[in-house]
């Protein structure tokens, strides 16, 4: 009998209905805090996820807003620049013919006018700067030639670096993606960064070319917001190890090493308040990562500069991971 009655006092049923109802409540409220602390933590993140996700898209909208607004003007200005072409073509034919011309009448009135009407004409010819006029001409038609094919280049660019037509992977040549990038972003470059390229022969990739000119343009575009005055930008590009490498590499001011590891994190900057979202390198480290399974990855010491690397898996057209 006095065994059942401490094995009845150690039960936890009599322990539960005999215990301090304070110290009952007090562990109910604990638990209830430890809970409530719990959800607020699952709350919180899922706010943040909410937010960058919410981020990311209306940047990824953005983008596309800029795509198709690029697209719409490389279209437009297109149709006008094929009219001056032609138009100045046509133009230089007519200027060597006025010139050609304008000789068999000198030869015609050396051989017919007397000494007084060549000398008359000689005159006129010196008075009207004949010969100056219509080399000038030659020469403002050629220059004008030059800067529509220097348009033209600026839209085949523009069209390139668009490219609101390819949802889908495609087979691309990265030189090609860079290059184009490169002259939308030269604007900002040209002023003080002495731009090197390196690229080494490529093959075709299968992939986002929109979304890769992206990732290409917030890495030039860091790297020169790193150089203060005047720097060295070099962009190298190579095949190895079934993939494709591109190095971007700057001599600005350099990372410290303690904002390397959250490099990559969404809303992370060191810019000043109003100069950068935080989001650039975050989507530019997706689109690498999620989007083509491949790697960027950053390397730099302060006051000599850093290099960006993003590496793309050499994909097959056709094949399952394409």
């Amino acid at each position: 009998f006095a065994q059942k009655i401490r094995n009845c006092l150690e039960c936890k049923v009599y322990k539960g209905a005999t215990r301090d109802p304070i110290e009952q409540i007090g562990e109910q409220f604990n638990n209830m805090m430890f809970i409530l602390e719990a959800k607020n933590h699952e709350l919180e993140e899922a706010y943040n996820e909410l937010k960058l996700t919410q981020s990311k898209i209306l940047q990824q909208e953005k983008m596309a807003s800029i795509g198709q607004l690029a697209a719409g003007v490389a279209h437009e200005i297109n149709n006008p620049i094929g009219f001056v072409n032609s138009n100045l073509c046509t133009l230089k034919k007519y200027t060597a013919r006025l010139g050609e011309f304008i000789e068999v009448q000198a030869k015609l009135l050396a051989a017919l006018g007397t000494a007084a009407t060549q000398e008359e004409h000689a005159e006129a010819r010196k008075k009207f700067k004949i010969d100056y006029v219509l080399q000038d001409i030659a020469d403002l038609v050629e220059e004008s030639l030059e800067g529509v094919e220097r348009v033209r280049k600026i839209v085949a660019n523009l069209k390139t670096f668009s490219r609101v037509d390819q949802a889908e992977k495609k087979a691309s040549d990265l030189n090609e993606c860079l290059e184009s990038t490169i002259n939308i972003v030269w604007n900002e470059l040209k002023y003080k960064v002495e731009l090197k390229r390196e690229y080494g022969e490529l093959p075709l990739i299968v992939c986002y070319p929109q979304q890769l000119n992206q990732v290409f343009m917030n890495l030039l575009m860091n790297a020169a917001q790193a150089i203060a005055d005047h720097g060295e930008i070099t962009v190298r590009t190579w095949p190895e190890g079934g993939a494709v490498h591109v190095a971007v590499t700057d001599t600005g001011c350099g990372i410290p090493a303690e904002n390397l590891p959250r490099l990559f994190e969404p809303f992370f900057t060191t810019k000043e308040v109003g100069k950068g979202t935080g989001l650039g390198l975050s989507i530019a480290y997706d689109i690498v990562t999620k989007q083509h399974h491949g790697e960027l990855s950053v390397t730099s010491e302060v006051g000599k500069g850093t290099t960006f690397l993003v590496t793309i898996p050499i994909v097959e057209e056709g094949s399952a991971d394409a």
